[in-house]
């Protein structure tokens, strides 16, 4: 990485003041926090290109601040949720072109009454960054997404419940080289208690893809599963079944196994280590093309003292493009540190690293390697 030495001695030199707002409360069961994060990072490829011509790296030092605001309301009522949003200023010292600005705001509102489950969220998202199935035009890939859901759950007896939902999404990529997709899926799932903390499932899970390419897919996930505390460490859910995948436009996806998982065991009181994982389709941002995306991902964090936190994170993925001859294995991992000032501020150190190889050549190949130091407000 070269001049990785110069920055980070600009990276040792940041982190001394915050972003800072009074705290407000509104009546009695709402709270208003206002948010802020500064950061600076050195990185060796901020575009994620392969390096061959055409497709040259670059490097940069990048400087980010993001004020914002959280509201909390519903603390105690059966009817709880929050809002937030946040502005992020981007400023690069060497590729000002690639300066931006984007917001973000979401919201999610649950209702429990003990029988009825309820819930609701939608969001709205400015970003500016690569993607990991793009060969890189000497720009980011800016896109607005849009997402907004509802679920709900009724328990019919004490040992049986039933759930469903939908969701839509919608990603509209400000360039026209990209395809613009949009999304809605609608899980349904049965619920048995096994125990008085797990329960097992059956379920099935629709998905609708339109692109704007004309093309326009239906995906069914038929699954088994569980959810709840399976020992007095490991806690979450997961479910296994199989995929299929149908086009309208050319030949249909293979079928597959399915999975989707979400776990946590408790090491001790200061240790945790987490498990996510999932294999579904997906499609490209560049040409639309559908891909199985396979991908787990282990995490740990610990507590080393009442000030001190520590963090890593390993992820593999692999993306097996259909009925094209193209397999991408792409590696990220990341270790990280944070700092706790006093109850409103904390200061983070991290490294990420990232490498991506493909059958498919050279030019859809990439390594990245990202340090960054932040400092982050809570008032």
């Amino acid at each position: 990485m070269k001049n990785i030495v110069r920055n980070l001695t600009i990276l040792s030199c940041v982190g001394s003041s915050a972003f800072a707002a009074p705290f407000l409360a509104i009546g009695d069961n709402a709270e208003l926090f206002a948010t802020g994060e500064a950061s600076v990072a050195y990185n060796d490829n901020i575009l994620l290109a392969s390096g061959v011509p055409g497709s040259p790296e670059l490097e940069d030092t990048i400087f980010t601040f993001v004020p914002g605001f959280d509201l909390q309301f519903g603390k105690d009522s059966l009817i709880k949720g929050n809002l937030i949003g946040t502005a992020t200023l981007t400023s690069y010292a060497d590729n000002d072109n690639l300066n931006n600005q984007l917001l973000a705001i979401g919201g999610n509102s649950t209702y429990d009454n003990g029988s009825l489950k309820l819930g609701a969220n939608a969001s709205f998202k400015e970003l500016d960054q690569p993607t990991v199935d793009v060969v890189p035009n000497g720009k980011l890939v800016e896109r607005h997404v849009a997402d907004v859901g509802v679920n709900g759950e009724l328990a019919f007896s004490e040992k049986i419940s039933a759930g469903a939902g939908i969701a839509y999404s919608h990603v509209d990529y400000k360039d026209p080289a990209y395809t613009e997709e949009e999304s809605y899926t609608v899980p349904v799932n049965i619920y048995y208690e096994l125990t008085p903390k797990v329960d097992v499932s059956a379920g099935i899970r629709y998905t609708n893809t339109e692109l704007d390419n004309g093309a326009e897919y239906d995906a069914y996930y038929y699954n088994v599963g569980a959810r709840g505390s399976f020992t007095p460490k490991l806690s979450g859910s997961f479910s296994v079944g199989y995929n299929t995948r149908s086009v309208n436009i050319g030949p249909d996806d293979d079928d597959s196994i399915g999975a989707d998982a979400s776990l946590a065991y408790a090491y001790s009181d200061k240790t945790q280590f987490t498990l996510a994982a999932s294999r579904n389709f997906s499609n490209a941002t560049a040409g639309g093309a559908s891909y199985e995306n396979s991908e787990i991902t282990i995490g740990a964090s610990s507590a080393i003292t009442v000030d001190w936190r520590l963090n890593a994170a390993l992820t593999y993925r692999m993306l097996d493009y259909q009925n094209v001859s193209r397999t991408d294995d792409y590696v990220q991992a990341s270790v990280g540190a944070t700092y706790l000032i006093n109850t409103h501020l904390s200061t983070s150190l991290t490294y990420i690293f990232r490498d991506n190889s493909s059958d498919a050549g050279a030019a859809n190949e990439f390594s990245n390697n990202v340090v960054s130091l932040s400092i982050s407000a809570r008032y």
